[in-house]
């Protein structure tokens, strides 16, 4: 299975998926990691600059839906309802967690170890 994991730094876990440098792409099965990958985020405006109305953008984050279209699973500490909801449209699941190490997230998450944090989604925007 291939998941996203959020990051700013290729090794931790970032908080808020929008203003993420990049995301860690796991292929990963029953603990054992099979490849990884790094993509820069090329997707969300957030990114680039926080001084914008969704509006603008079509209220969709169809970018980053399609830039991580090849993973099942996107692991993050927060995001927006937003990102939420055009996950769920896509079929994707989204997963909040307050794991630090993207790599123990991956190899957790494949064994159905990883704790999940429920409040990890962000209704400020």
């Amino acid at each position: 299975m291939k998941i996203a994991i959020a990051t700013d730094d290729f090794t931790t876990i970032t908080g808020h998926v929008g203003r993420c440098n990049g995301f860690l792409i796991y292929d990963v099965e029953n603990g054992v990691i099979k490849d990884i990958e790094q993509r820069e985020n090329e997707f969300t405006h957030h990114k680039v600059s926080h001084e914008h109305s969704h509006n603008e953008h079509g209220n969709s984050h169809s970018k980053l839906v399609e830039g991580l279209s090849d993973c099942s699973h996107l692991i993050c500490k927060s995001a927006g309802w937003r990102l939420q909801e055009d996950f769920e449209r896509a079929e994707k699941e989204l997963i909040f967690t307050n794991e630090e190490i993207a790599e123990e997230a991956a190899i957790k998450f494949s064994k159905n170890e990883l704790i999940i944090n429920s409040n990890g989604a962000c209704h400020s925007h």
